[in-house]
């Protein structure tokens, strides 16, 4: 009688469970096809082998899908799963932080929906839950989950604010777009130092055509590049498409995808930190973007767990205030030291001198000398785009109170990144002095985010006694 309670999920789980061994039932066709047995037992048991393992594969997918049932209680979810080994559990709702419903448009034919549930619990790459589930279900569910109340607060992404996004996101831009032109120019001056060389010495013509191939070979590997990245682009914005941001209830809701639409239901309370991000680039163009974390964000493939596309400043903050309640005024901050710019200069500006230096001696090093002067001549751009980079992180970093969340600003790799942590996700704050820092009264303060992987966040030459004074204003316990 208790089994009967328990439902089965949708039937398209049997097609996505044979996804994964399709390659091998494809290869073992194959061999079929192009294998040419020498009498008719070979062949009975070449087509024998191969039938039992497409059989088997499909008994697999088949007996995976009766193996696994649900059943939707008073305070959660119950689970019965397993071939060998079977397991039982709930997953309460009151702990469900994060949901997801996957449109998958191929699924949608068959009627199906891949719902996901995740909680602090879960493993770092996976969802406690994750089936697919027939759309009327699919409805029970998020009645059970929340009351349905009308979306309020909602933030769309225009057509300019999601091409930016997937530019800025796709490989990325400037990276491609950088190395492009330099693979073509390197091919042209390798080619032409290459023939020059061949014709001093007289070697083979062969040589002398594989140097003058050289050119539009390179050339065409930079257009292959920026193909790639326009596929990238479309793709991304395939993915970003109809980009929208609610509220919902007690949830935040994240609705993108233009052919496969994803929404994910994020309970605001949950939220572990709120992110503003800037690039020098998007600071040149005076835009932010901003992203959450939380238990079960990012898990998606090419998920970054945006909640506000590329905006302007003004329309930014608007909106970030209009979802998230979140205000960039500081009750209290702590910049970085001013005579602490070299600390953050002296990595990038000694790269840059050891590679000036090389340009200058770069005729004693080999025959190639040409070649070689232009890639360190291209790498001159990245490396001066760095430490203006550090020159714009030096500026803007620092240590922040409002009156719900502690303010971190730093740097990772070339983005700038602003976290509202609220005071009670916080689960450690350390202070950290090398012996440079102990000599200046500075200090690097990491603070440790509530997360279900390691979540750590820094800003770096804080003045110590200042930095002491603003977290002891709100009573945050540091190391």
């Amino acid at each position: 009688m208790e089994k009967r309670k328990y439902k089965r999920t949708h039937p398209f789980s049997i097609i996505k469970k044979l996804k994964i061994s399709v390659f091998l039932v494809l290869l073992s066709i194959i061999q079929q096809f192009l294998y040419r047995p020498r009498d008719i037992f070979e062949y009975v048991t070449a087509l024998g082998f191969n039938a039992v393992y497409a059989i088997a594969a499909i008994a697999y997918a088949v007996y995976s899908y009766t193996r696994y049932r649900y059943k939707l209680i008073e305070n959660g979810i119950q689970i019965h799963e397993g071939l060998f080994i079977k397991r039982r559990f709930t997953v309460p709702y009151s702990k469900i932080q994060t949901i997801v419903f996957n449109l998958d448009a191929f699924a949608a034919i068959f009627g199906a929906v891949k719902v996901s549930f995740d909680t602090p619990a879960g493993l770092s790459k996976s969802y406690d839950i994750s089936a697919y589930f027939s759309r009327k279900n699919t409805k029970l569910i998020l009645l059970k989950i929340h009351d349905m109340n009308p979306e309020t607060s909602c933030v769309k992404a225009n057509f300019i604010s999601t091409l930016l996004l997937c530019a800025f996101w796709s490989n990325p831009a400037t990276g491609l777009l950088f190395i492009a032109p330099v693979i073509s120019k390197l091919g042209d001056v390798a080619g032409n130092e290459l023939a020059n060389n061949i014709w001093r010495t007289q070697s083979d013509f062969r040589l002398r055509l594989i140097a003058l191939n050289i050119p539009p070979a390179t050339a065409g590997a930079a257009s292959v590049l920026i193909l790639g990245w326009i596929i990238s682009m479309l793709l991304c914005f395939m993915r970003y498409g109809g980009f929208k941001t609610y509220n919902q209830g007690e949830y935040i809701v994240i609705s993108k995808g233009l052919v496969n639409k994803n929404i994910t239901f994020t309970k605001r309370a949950c939220l572990s930190a709120i992110t503003v991000e800037q690039g020098l680039l998007m600071h040149l163009m005076g835009i932010y973007t901003s992203g959450i974390f939380t238990i079960g964000s990012g898990k998606l493939k090419g998920d970054r767990s945006i909640i506000i596309a590329p905006e302007h400043k003004k329309t930014f903050f608007s909106s970030l205030q209009k979802l998230l309640k979140i205000s960039p005024k500081e009750k209290m901050s702590v910049r970085t030291a001013k005579n602490t710019m070299p600390a953050y200069l002296y990595f990038p500006f000694f790269v840059t001198a050891v590679t000036v230096l090389t340009i200058m001696l770069a005729d004693n090093f080999s025959i190639i000398n040409d070649l070689f002067k232009a890639l360190l001549l291209f790498l001159l751009i990245p490396l001066f785009w760095w430490m203006l980079f550090r020159v714009f992180a030096h500026e803007r970093s620092h240590l922040g109170i409002t009156s719900k969340y502690l303010v971190v600003c730093g740097f990772k790799r070339l983005t700038l990144k602003t976290y509202y942590i609220p005071f009670d996700k916080i689960q450690c704050v350390k202070i950290t002095q090398s012996i440079p820092q102990r000599i200046s009264g500075t200090c690097n303060i990491q603070v440790y985010l509530y997360f279900e992987n390691r979540a750590l966040h820094t800003v770096k030459h804080i003045p110590l006694d200042k930095a002491k004074t603003l977290l002891s204003h709100k009573k945050i316990h540091f190391f």
